[in-house]
């Protein structure tokens, strides 16, 4: 009888298993934007470039580059360069009106929330020359981009704001009742953009440093002095 014969050990060991490749040091995951990210940062670009350029000297594929995204998914979420403008607009204004709603007015002192409500509008201007670059760019096109594609809820939201004060200055017998909210507003908004839009040719024009701290700070005094005789009871 014939003994079994044994099988070499090394056809019974277990197959080896190749081990990973060591990942790089430094390497990292690539990971996929979410399109609500993408879009904002499309936006945001956007901003830059058309405050620099203007609407003729702004061009998609530097936007898309400073985005970190490409062409393709410009027009796919804006659809044209049009439109991406108009966006623009809207998003500098929903800025302005978000920010000015997340003002901690006292409303119980009318005099300093109106004097708070003017210098918001004064900073806010400092603090985004994006918003007066654009602006300036769709009024030398008659506002062709907006006209009544603008939502009234910002405009609105600005002057229920400034009603709640006025209301409250008339409550504490501190402001009139015949002062015109809209003309109020509009002096608000004049007096604080019309310095900060123009500041260099106005600077060169008079000859003096208008960016100049203490200059900004007088100017602020006076124009919150004008809107509070403006608003003041007469006796």
């Amino acid at each position: 009888m014939a003994k079994d014969t044994e099988l070499p050990a090394r056809t019974l060991a277990a197959p080896r298993l190749k081990k990973a490749p060591k990942r790089k040091s430094g390497s990292t995951v690539r990971r996929t934007r979410a399109p609500d990210q993408t879009r904002e940062a499309i936006l945001r670009a956007a901003v830059g470039e058309f405050a620099r350029e203007g609407f003729g000297g702004a061009r998609v594929d530097r936007i898309s580059k400073a985005a970190k995204s490409n062409d393709r998914m410009l027009y796919y979420y804006f659809k044209s360069k049009e439109k991406l403008f108009h966006q623009v607009i809207e998003h500098c204004y929903a800025d302005l009106v978000t920010s000015e709603e997340a003002l901690d007015l006292d409303f119980s002192r009318p005099r300093q929330a109106l004097a708070a409500l003017v210098a918001f509008n004064w900073n806010y201007y400092w603090a985004h020359p994006e918003l007066l670059s654009i602006l300036a760019t769709e009024n030398l096109f008659k506002g062709r981009h907006v006209r009544n594609n603008i939502r009234r809820s910002f405009a609105n939201t600005q002057l229920g704001m400034l009603e709640r004060v006025l209301q409250s200055g008339i409550e504490h017998g501190e402001f009139g009742r015949d002062c015109d909210r809209f003309h109020l507003y509009l002096s608000i908004l004049s007096l604080t953009y019309f310095y900060r839009a123009n500041l260099y040719t106005l600077s060169s024009y008079t000859q003096m440093d208008l960016a100049d701290e203490e200059m900004r700070k007088a100017w602020l005094a006076h124009v919150q002095t004008v809107i509070g005789d403006l608003v003041r009871r007469k006796e």
